[in-house]
């Protein structure tokens, strides 16, 4: 048995956006951040092996140290601290057989208890459990911890104009993402285009994720209520990755694109006017993609030397208080 002890990420194969995190003593799914050390996993070798002569394992968070077990029945799954090298409730293999390098990780005990998703529902903060099955969402990969080799991204400072209102710049007024006359003065309409994730989360489509804040409130804009309704401007934490806060983009004519969600691509940002003749009344909703030039925006960098609003910077410590109950 090697003594080797490595720190992995472990992506779920149905959405491989997604992987397991420690919150709150709790094993539940998260956004993939290479800086969150709440979601790197210590994979110890033992030397038991199960029933097919796999080789079992225990694993470890490397912010909490807490180890995952279980009841020894179909359920979530827990973390405890300090483990007997006599419980099995610890212990965990690999199936042989998989798809592209995805395995079932599977209870030392019983071959037939899988690590899942609750429900085979995934979305941040949902719980993980025990189960049956043969799911996708049963199948893991674990990933090597690079992220100490890899160039966090730096954000962009842009503006951001529609085809349709040309001199028009989103801004926020009033708490409400609105199209007014463009000023470079006006630090409303300027927005960070944060794309410190764009390496590991992605759309369907694979284009790279991106949250847009705004310069001078703090607030990212948000999905909101999906399409037919205005987006809602939210606090941007970085301790806690929120996919609805998360936009990509596909590329259309003369350096214009759509920004759209990244959990449901068929859906844009787009100009809804209120009074065609009064310019303060165009706001932003998502639509369904139309090809209008109502949903073809252009991102305009800027060198802006103004202080951000200052945001909750990533701190390891405080990630579990951010957790939402799983379900």
């Amino acid at each position: 048995m090697s003594n080797k002890a490595t720190t992995f990420f472990i992506i779920n194969q149905a959405d491989v956006n997604y992987c397991l995190a420690a919150r709150a003593s709790k094993v539940v799914f998260a956004l993939v951040d290479p800086r969150d050390p709440y979601q790197q996993w210590i994979k110890k070798e033992t030397p038991t092996k199960d029933q097919e002569g796999q080789p079992a394992f225990v694993l470890v968070n490397k912010a909490t140290n807490e180890t995952i077990n279980h009841s020894k029945k179909i359920g979530p799954l827990g973390l405890v601290q300090n483990y007997q090298a006599d419980d099995n409730s610890v212990l965990w293999t690999e199936s042989k057989d998989g798809d592209k390098d995805f395995k079932y990780i599977r209870w030392v005990g019983r071959l037939d208890y899988n690590i899942v998703a609750n429900n085979h529902e995934i979305h941040d903060g949902r719980i993980v459990d025990l189960a049956y099955g043969t799911h996708i969402s049963q199948r893991w990969k674990f990933v090597a911890d690079n992220s100490k080799d890899e160039q966090v991204t730096a954000p962009k400072t842009v503006t951001i104009s529609c085809r349709r209102k040309e001199g028009f710049n989103l801004t926020v007024r009033n708490g409400t993402v609105v199209l007014a006359p463009a000023d470079p003065n006006d630090t409303n309409q300027i927005w960070i285009k944060d794309v410190s994730y764009a390496n590991r989360v992605k759309d369907q489509d694979g284009k790279q994720a991106f949250a847009l804040i705004n310069k001078a409130t703090g607030k990212a804009i948000k999905h909101g209520f999906g399409p037919g309704y205005l987006v809602q401007l939210a606090e941007f934490n970085r301790n806690y990755l929120d996919s609805s806060l998360l936009w990509t983009e596909s590329e259309k004519a003369l350096g214009f694109r759509e920004i759209r969600m990244q959990a449901n691509t068929s859906a844009a940002f787009n100009v809804f006017y209120v009074n065609e003749a009064d310019s303060n009344k165009a706001l932003l909703t998502l639509r369904l993609r139309n090809d209008s030039s109502d949903q073809e925006w252009k991102f305009q960098e800027i060198i802006d030397t103004t202080p951000e609003k200052p945001s909750n910077q990533w701190d390891p410590s405080k990630a579990d208080i951010f957790f939402d109950g799983g379900k």
